[in-house]
């Protein structure tokens, strides 16, 4: 099957494997239409126990959030696993990151509201 980009369907009861053990699952498919002349280069698979596209949609949406978090704190700034801590420092730690985390998107989205996020953050920068 193939997913073409504006195309999105969802699908019920469908056996995800021969093996025993396994329940029946929806399966749900979206591509993003083209926008602005840009194009996803894949559209999404989901197997999900979810009872409409939009909630399996929405869930991916928020697991893409979560693990961008996770690479924060792990790898991609924090570093929490380089620390080795343990007991009464890893919680004191972990307490930090989450206050350090929470200010870091606040500080976000207030500029997305005042329409700053152009400057702060832009993906491109032509000959430059």
């Amino acid at each position: 099957m193939e997913l073409i980009p504006g195309i999105s369907f969802f699908m019920t009861s469908i056996q995800a494997t021969k093996q025993k053990g396994f329940a029946h699952f929806n399966l749900a498919g979206y591509y993003k239409r083209k926008y602005r002349g840009q194009v996803e280069p894949a559209g999404w698979f989901l197997l999900t126990n979810l009872d409409s596209l939009a909630d399996a949609i929405k869930a991916f949406k928020l697991r893409s959030g979560i693990e961008a978090m996770f690479k924060d704190c792990k790898t991609g700034g924090y570093n929490l696993e380089s620390t080795y801590a343990d007991g009464q420092r890893l919680i004191a730690l972990i307490s930090l990151i989450a206050i350090a985390y929470t200010c870091a998107i606040l500080a976000g989205r207030n500029s997305r509201q005042m329409g700053l996020q152009k400057y702060v953050g832009r993906l491109k920068e032509l000959q430059r």
